[in-house]
């Protein structure tokens, strides 16, 4: 092998090194995952068939870049059976660094989700999971956040 040719790769793998290196440093300031707690649930718009369920989330934001979420499809599950899904494509800003209050409406009808409705009323505990993607700069990422609800902890917002 001639010097030029062990430079060049010498080069090639210093180049990857870097590359490899940057991919690090981007993902740990830009690419950090969100982390989402629920903070409430309340009502609106209620009739006696239905009803706006909004899910009130905390999402803290890690990153050194705000997220902008152009689109939002979710589906709530009542002890793992579906509930309701949603879509909104309303423009979700969560800044830098900070944690935001974002609400997801939620439209419920009461028929067809008679089930878990009942075991909410009743005030037992009931097992949730909001799963569903985010479009964030034209990059679809999914998400799913799990805990446990009680109607006590629920009220009415007009």
């Amino acid at each position: 092998m001639s010097a030029v040719e062990v430079r060049m790769k010498y080069f090639v793998i210093l180049i990857m090194a870097i590359s490899l290196g940057g991919c690090s440093y981007f993902k740990d300031r830009y690419g950090q995952k969100p982390e989402i707690d629920m903070a409430n649930i309340y009502f609106q718009n209620t009739t006696p068939l239905s009803t706006t369920m909004v899910f009130v989330l905390s999402v803290k934001n890690p990153n050194k870049i705000d997220l902008k979420v152009e689109e939002l499809t979710y589906e709530v599950q009542l002890d793992q059976k579906e509930f309701a899904k949603a879509t909104t494509d309303k423009l979700i800003t969560i800044p830098a660094g900070q944690t935001s209050q974002v609400e997801l409406p939620l439209p419920v009808s009461f028929l067809k989700a008679i089930d878990g409705i009942t075991k909410v009323l009743s005030g037992q505990d009931v097992g949730y999971e909001i799963l569903g993607e985010a479009k964030v700069s034209g990059i679809r990422l999914p998400f799913n956040e799990k805990g446990q609800l009680n109607m006590n902890g629920l009220t009415k917002k007009e």
